[in-house]
């Protein structure tokens, strides 16, 4: 589930207008994402989005976000055949401190809202707030009750993003095997850089759902990152059904709108991912491109680039003189190969095809 205009937007400085929502949605249905959360029931131009978006060649599942709160309900009773995902602390800090009300309370408010939920929504989700700082007796007792007033999902939610992968597959187990008939899913923050680790575990811990999000954009530090996660199921899960070549053009629109800069080596969608120097993999990558890419670069619209430098060695220099066309006597190999790392280590970089040239020529004429 991609929750990019619910949780992407609550980063710090991003704004994303009317038509650049649509827009990434149309994105997410061609790349074949299966639900998408559209947003915070009450957002101006909701309900037109939802009707725009779903005149899409194949659109998604739709849902949207809501308090535990029955304004919040009757305001999304309006929007035609869409999920309700509502939110629900279930730490003792948060019931307490932010909501002030005691457990027992809340458990029958939950039953109550849920069931009015129902109502209206054919799929309402269950999420629970800081999960991972909850006592797991009240967990249980809190789905128990949602699940009889009419929820049909469970959504873990690693508020803090505390959790790591162990803690993960056990929770979403735990869940899977007291409710084995309703679905799970997970949502996790990167505070730790464990999001993407966090959601892969709980979809191998038996989570029917993890949300995502374009570039993992949401509070802090983020959530898991669409691409990542996608990018892993498609290549080391097989889930070859969705359109992976189209995941830059969505990263890079979704950067340049919210004026982020992807990093030149950021996974999966890094323009520089596929560059390489040291001269042990550049030898193996000559040889076969498998020996050190975790996948093709073709198939992300990449590229693969060698270069030469203080890193390299001789096999590579080897390789690339010939890709290049440059010849090089034999015993003046490892004086090019000396001048080379000489030269890249006072740049402070590689040297490209032209730079090994200059010095191939110079060498030569002495």
């Amino acid at each position: 589930m991609d929750t990019t205009l619910r949780e992407g937007i609550q980063r710090w400085g991003v704004y994303f207008p009317f038509r650049v929502r649509r827009e990434i949605v149309r994105y997410l249905a061609e790349i074949g994402i299966e639900e998408v959360e559209l947003g915070v029931v009450g957002e101006e131009r909701l309900h037109g989005l939802l009707l725009s978006c779903r005149r899409f060649p194949h659109p998604p599942t739709f849902s949207v976000w809501l308090r535990l709160r029955k304004e919040d309900i009757e305001k999304a009773a309006r929007l035609p055949e869409v999920g309700f995902n509502l939110s629900v602390p279930v730490s003792e800090l948060q019931i307490r401190r932010r909501l002030r009300l005691d457990p027992g309370t809340l458990l029958k408010k939950t039953e109550e809202l849920i069931s009015l939920a129902a109502r209206y929504s054919p799929c309402v989700t269950l999420g629970l707030e800081d999960a991972s700082r909850a006592e797991e007796s009240f967990i249980l007792q809190i789905c128990r009750v949602s699940l009889a007033a009419g929820a049909r999902r469970i959504r873990i939610s690693d508020t803090l993003g505390l959790l790591h992968p162990l803690e993960v597959i056990r929770l979403v187990e735990l869940l899977k095997k007291a409710f084995p008939e309703t679905e799970v899913g997970f949502h996790g923050h990167n505070d730790f850089g464990l999001a993407t680790a966090n959601a892969v575990a709980a979809l191998l811990g038996g989570a029917d759902w993890v949300d995502v999000s374009v570039l993992g954009l949401g509070e802090r530090a983020g959530i898991a990152s669409l691409e990542e996660v996608l990018a892993y199921l498609y290549f080391r899960q097989k889930c070859q059904h969705y359109r992976l070549e189209l995941l830059p053009k969505l990263s890079h629109y979704v950067a340049w709108q919210a004026g982020e800069v992807i990093p030149e080596f950021r996974p999966v969608v890094g323009r520089k991912l596929f560059y390489c120097e040291s001269g042990l993999h550049v030898d193996g990558l000559k040889k076969a491109p498998e020996l050190y890419e975790p996948f093709p670069p073709e198939l992300l619209g990449l590229k693969r680039k060698f270069s030469l430098g203080a890193k390299s060695g001789r096999a590579a220099l080897r390789a690339l003189l010939k890709e290049w066309q440059l010849d090089c006597p034999e015993e003046k190999l490892g004086h090019l190969l000396r001048e080379i790392r000489r030269r890249a280590s006072e740049l402070g970089r590689p040297l490209g095809p032209e730079e090994i040239k200059h010095l191939l020529d110079s060498l030569q004429q002495k």
